[in-house]
């Protein structure tokens, strides 16, 4: 009997095909003022229906055709339905001399975009090896310890204005948010006028929004990598920026697939690496049932975590939840009452990859990022008809399971292989400026 987890890269597949076909029929109904935020629109949207995933493949198992499937779960609104003159949003054109008036004295200056603190603390090294002042936007409390290291840089929160420099009625009425948080960028824009805009990781909504005004206006976007979405989702899909700033070049290929209009060059590796370290443990990073993983594809990384530990008790075993997962407790004390098994979720990523010899994941960033620390990449990928990317094998820095067989046998192979730095350097160098 087939699994449900059996449909989950085709929904993606099938939900983003749909969504674009739908977009190619608004038209200028994707456009505010000058700018057409079709990609970020298609993003926002894409993500808003991500959670209808598990009914998807509920109604596949039940033997409803893909077409079908959607059809039921995805109502996407056309422009001819939209009522006009609906406004359903605040006006708020005090607020717009306000804030030029606020912002004024950084205009002019590039701005980098961050979301959220850990995004911050990745854009810092790029931001102290320029010279002049900058400007550090973002939607979070950031640390202003970090931030006063830099020097030479002014912090912006990010707030819904609720003003309207520009009017969509399609967009308006039928996703205000988007439309809200499109006048209050277009304003920050309007007020800050920034040559360059930069950002970080690339699939975030509102970064796509700013990046696609900038360029109407004739100004820069440029993205910088951050980490590696083996799952090329339709947030990382066709963005919208000019340039990226990657960790090294052999990313450039992987990146040009899907974003083929985008100027590649190379910045390097911003985290610390730990020279020296003891790379003694099987260190599994673990994420939540997101994407191309699933409650069940979770539950058997628990229990792969657990059978490692108990078939050689010898080795030490780690396990780190990503930064914003969560486990139950029955689990967590599962795990945490296994002698050779340590929870690393606080301890430092640079001091967790120097302990680690194998790097187990899924489809995360740290399959690929274990590398320049040192480490062996071993991607444990159960989920059917979705192959990890870049192909780990073929290119000599690591290996790949689909089942719990075939993690232990190549587990042994990983624990006594050494990547040639020759091969590291081809995927990390260390920042430029």
């Amino acid at each position: 009997m087939v699994q449900p987890d059996y449909y989950i890269s085709e929904f993606f597949l099938m939900l983003e095909k749909k969504i674009a076909e739908w977009a190619d029929c608004l038209g200028k109904h994707t456009y505010l003022g000058d700018t057409d935020l079709r990609n970020p629109l298609e993003s926002f949207v894409n993500y808003a229906y991500y959670p209808i995933r598990n009914e998807y493949c509920r109604l596949r198992c039940d033997g409803m055709s893909p077409q079908s499937a959607l059809s039921l779960l995805v109502k996407l609104p056309l422009p001819k339905n939209t009522p006009k003159g609906i406004h359903t949003l605040l006006t708020k054109q005090n607020i717009i001399s306000k804030w030029n008036d606020i912002l004024s004295p950084l205009k002019g200056q590039p701005v980098f975009y961050a979301h959220i603190s850990r995004m911050i603390e990745y854009l810092l090294p790029f931001i102290k090896n320029r010279t002049g002042n900058s400007t550090l936007v973002t939607e979070c409390r950031p640390n202003i310890e970090s931030i006063k290291s830099v020097g030479n840089i002014t912090i912006v929160r990010f707030v819904d204005s609720g003003c309207r420099l520009f009017v969509n009625d399609f967009l308006e009425y039928n996703f205000p948010l988007f439309h809200s948080f499109s006048n209050t960028i277009a304003l920050l824009d309007r007020c800050l006028e920034p040559p360059v805009f930069y950002s970080v990781c690339g699939c975030q909504t509102q970064a796509k929004i700013w990046a696609s005004i900038c360029n109407s206006r004739g100004g820069e976007s440029v993205l910088f990598q951050h980490g590696w979405p083996a799952h090329i989702h339709a947030g990382f899909a066709n963005m919208p920026y000019k340039k990226m700033v990657l960790w090294g070049k052999r990313f450039k290929d992987l990146w040009h697939h899907r974003n083929p209009l985008i100027e590649y060059s190379v910045g390097g590796y911003p985290y610390p690496v730990l020279k020296t370290g003891d790379h003694n443990c099987i260190t599994f990073f673990l994420q939540e049932p997101y994407f191309v993983s699933s409650t069940n594809t979770l539950r058997r990384f628990y229990e792969l975590i657990i059978n490692t530990a108990g078939n050689n008790p010898d080795l030490s075993i780690q396990y780190r939840l990503h930064p914003e997962s969560k486990i139950d407790i029955e689990t967590k004390e599962k795990l945490n009452s296994l002698i050779n098994v340590l929870d690393v979720s606080n301890t430092p990523l640079e001091e967790v990859y120097a302990s680690t010899k194998v790097a187990v994941s899924h489809y995360s960033s740290t399959i690929m990022e274990c590398l320049v620390h040192g480490c062996i990449p071993l991607v444990f990928n159960p989920t059917p008809n979705w192959q990890y990317t870049p192909d780990l094998e073929a290119e000599s820095i690591g290996y790949i399971s689909t089942s719990e067989h075939e993690f232990r046998t190549k587990l042994p192979f990983a624990l006594n292989t050494d990547i040639p730095e020759h091969k590291i350097a081809e995927w990390y160098e260390p920042v430029s400026g």
